[in-house]
């Protein structure tokens, strides 16, 4: 025998709500923290800045005594970054919020607020993958190019040889500065990462730095780089190559992008009702722009590990 309810659907039977709104995981934000402003720029000053660029001088000669000393001029050039309007917005209803058992706005508030950030996030992420130099892991090696454009699909994923690679390509032939504390640094997709610390050779870099389990996760130095996991997929895909093999993943040296803000990005909320108070507008709008800021391969600071 079957059993029927003779209590009739809806609210009847389920009239309870939770007073708390839950809000879907978004990803972390990491590139907007290796950029800053640049100064003498914003409001009232056009839509782009100027970077003044000095190249260096090539080796002096001995000079006879009765010589006159060489004579020369550095290369001095000049790149401009623009801005551009970003922005989103939406909209509620006098009568939504009227109806609503909890306030509405503050979770809509939250929301274009992480789209703001991981869209700021994603504008820089793009400006660093821009450099010409491209770097490709492949079973037992590598391809770098310097033309901007990948070289080759890749077959592996990153390790730690690569590593080695790049920090020398870095130092020996670009001769670029170190970021900070000594060091250049690493901005990695989650499975690029997951190639890093999957590789054996992995743990004897933790060894001797630190006492806590090597097994947590987190990235550490590595081969002359601050490594940082982010897993913003505007911002580095976590598929690419042969079979999705690798992940995007990019390194760089001292002064990599530059930042240009006439407006840095902010909620608004628009104080104007429309059609008598029954519609509300709020969102988030800024100027703002992000440039490479050494895009000629020979003196680049920034390099992308890509697939074609």
């Amino acid at each position: 025998m079957a059993w029927t309810l003779d209590a009739p659907a809806g609210v009847y039977k389920n009239h309870a709500l939770s007073s708390d709104v839950r809000r879907a995981a978004v990803a972390d934000s990491v590139w907007m923290g290796f950029v800053r402003p640049e100064r003498n720029y914003g409001k009232g000053r056009g839509e782009s800045i100027t970077l003044t660029r000095v190249f260096p001088l090539d080796r002096a000669t001995r000079v006879s005594e009765l010589d006159r000393l060489p004579t020369g001029r550095p290369l001095v050039d000049t790149k401009q970054i623009f801005v551009d309007e970003w922005g989103f917005k939406t909209e509620l209803t006098r009568f939504e919020e009227n109806l609503t058992h909890f306030n509405i706005r503050n979770p809509f508030q939250m929301a274009l607020r992480d789209q703001m950030r991981l869209t700021m996030d994603a504008m820089v992420a793009d400006a660093f993958k821009l450099t010409p130099i491209k770097y490709v892991p492949e079973t037992g090696g590598s391809t770098i190019t310097t033309n901007g454009t990948p070289g080759a699909q890749a077959t592996a994923n990153l390790r730690i040889p690569d590593l080695r690679r790049m920090h020398d390509y870095l130092r020996q032939t670009l001769k670029a500065p170190k970021f900070r504390g000594g060091k250049y640094v690493g901005i990695l997709s989650t499975k690029a990462a997951r190639g890093i610390k999957n590789d054996s050779e992995y743990k004897d870099w933790q060894a001797p730095t630190t006492s806590g389990p090597l097994i947590d996760g987190r990235l550490r130095d590595v081969e002359g780089f601050a490594l940082f996991e982010a897993n913003n997929d505007w911002a580095l895909n976590d598929a690419i190559g042969n079979s999705g093999v690798l992940g995007e993943a990019v390194f760089f040296a001292a002064d990599p992008v530059a930042l240009a803000v006439v407006e840095n990005p902010e909620l608004r909320a628009d104080p104007v009702l429309q059609d008598l108070g029954r519609f509300r507008q709020f969102g988030w709008y800024g100027t703002i722009g992000a440039g490479l800021v050494w895009d000629v391969a020979a003196h680049a600071r920034v390099i992308h590990v890509s697939s074609t």
